[in-house]
């Protein structure tokens, strides 16, 4: 295009050919003539080839256009999937925090009815082998013999391993076994998703079902995804395989305690008797006092063995308590005594005060609570501060009564660093020959049986507080 003339120029080429025909110079009219068609033609193959550029550019663009605006579509569509599936999975892991939370075979119906607001569920229900169940509080939640109903679960699940079934609720072989419900039935109508719950530790054996229902069929419907349900409903049959696993063998283990607590109470019987009938012949006041002692004991480990039991239902919360009178200066006064020897022999001091004074053998400090209980705390306590005091120190008793009962509890001993976190917890020992841990957890139990708590300061300076707070 750069060698076609200008305007001007092709305008005095147009004047110089009419001159040259006007004035009929034939041959430099067909010189002009022919460079100009020649300019002509090839003004127009440019024009057109630029014109034929401007339109491939033209549809290359339209196409990237289309392209973006389909890559941005589907950039929308994945980004509005990422964002329902996120949404699915945050609703579908609380759902699970609420089974994680699953303690007890009796918290189920609780349980389902948060699963069932968090997911969004019209209704979930769940269905217990009875055989599986047996001994277990199940009272609110439908059982069946699931051998029995074999043949309408095969016909309606899924038989691969997850054993799914998610349709119609029409096409759903007796509905009423599935949701535990007389009332659910094929006309009942709308969509419904089915699980059979396996036991994890025997995945051949169905231990229930687990049935979420809507009124509309669509729901849940054949061709929808359900990973996520899929996985929920395996998770949630694991917990409840291993809460029914647990409730099994703690009821195992009350069975042992109560037989252990029975056999153990027989030979019992002859060491708190057997003194009763010797000191009624026995003349020797030494002997006397030596029988009495071992008669006191065996009362004493009758009664710890009575109390056994209590330590666990103070621990389900099912405690009952049957508070009385007691003084609790009459009850350190016989914690001193059994502590005698290892008073005399680390030479400590032992001071008892009630609201900062010191005592006489006139003082009483009574609380309203079960003896037993009380005893057992205090001794418990007591005996912790004396074996971890000083040498040649003082353990420090002190009552107050002012709003609410507090006694402390001091000794200038430190509690070991790596158990002052969890002091009050099962099984929290250190350096203690013989020691289990479970006297300042029991001692805890037994405070807030008692409508209160304890609590512990320890420091290298100031020694060890352990503080008691009750009701007055």
């Amino acid at each position: 295009m750069d060698n076609l003339p200008g305007l001007k120029e092709f305008g005095e080429k147009l004047d110089q050919l009419k001159r040259l025909k006007d004035e009929i110079h034939h041959e430099h009219y067909e010189t002009v003539a022919q460079s100009i068609f020649e300019n002509y033609a090839l003004a127009r193959d440019n024009s057109l080839r630029v014109e034929d550029n401007l339109i491939a550019a033209r549809n290359t663009l339209a196409e990237l256009e289309n392209k973006n605006s389909n890559l941005e579509q589907k950039l929308k569509e994945t980004l509005s999937a990422y964002k329902s599936d996120f949404k699915t999975f945050r609703r579908f892991s609380n759902a699970q925090t609420h089974v994680n939370g699953l303690k007890s075979i009796s918290e189920l119906p609780q349980t389902l009815a948060l699963i069932a607001a968090e997911l969004g569920a019209h209704r979930i229900s769940i269905v217990l082998d009875r055989e599986v169940c047996s001994g277990l509080p199940v009272n609110d939640i439908p059982t069946f013999h699931l051998k029995g109903c074999m043949r309408y679960i095969d016909a309606t699940l899924r038989k691969n391993k997850n054993r799914i079934y998610i349709g119609p609720l029409s096409k759903m072989m007796r509905p009423d076994i599935f949701f535990g419900d007389a009332e659910m039935s094929p006309e009942y109508g709308g969509s419904c998703f089915a699980f059979g719950l396996l036991d994890k530790y025997n995945p051949e054996k169905m231990i229930g079902l687990l049935s979420f229902h809507d009124p509309s069929e669509e729901r849940y419907h054949p061709e929808m995804g359900t990973d996520f349900l899929e996985h929920f409903c395996s998770s949630f049959a694991s917990a409840v395989t291993d809460v029914i696993t647990h409730q099994k063998a703690d009821l195992l283990r009350q069975d042992v305690e109560r037989i252990t607590r029975h056999d153990l109470k027989t030979p019992l019987n002859a060491v708190i008797n057997l003194p009763h009938l010797l000191l009624a012949t026995e003349t020797d006041c030494s002997k006397k006092e030596m029988m009495k002692a071992i008669q006191d004991a065996g009362y004493k480990m009758l009664g710890l063995i009575n109390k056994s039991y209590d330590i666990y239902r103070m621990e389900s919360g099912n405690y009952i308590l049957k508070p009385e009178k007691v003084d609790l200066l009459r009850m350190i006064g016989r914690i001193r005594m059994d502590l005698l020897d290892i008073i005399e022999s680390k030479h400590l001091e032992l001071n008892i005060k009630i609201n900062g004074k010191a005592t006489d053998g006139a003082s009483i400090f009574n609380v309203h609570g079960e003896e037993l209980l009380l005893f057992s705390m205090l001794a418990n306590l007591v005996k912790n501060s004396v074996e971890a005091a000083p040498y040649n120190s003082s353990i420090n008793i002190n009552f107050s009564d002012s709003e609410e009962v507090v006694i402390s509890i001091h000794n200038l001993g430190e509690v070991p660093e790596n158990i002052k976190e969890n002091f009050f917890e099962k099984y929290s020992t250190e350096g203690k020959t013989g020691g289990t841990g479970l006297g300042t957890y029991s001692a805890r139990l037994i405070a807030t049986v008692h409508g209160g708590d304890i609590k512990m300061n320890t420091s290298t300076l100031e020694g060890t507080t352990v503080t008691i707070i009750m009701n007055s």
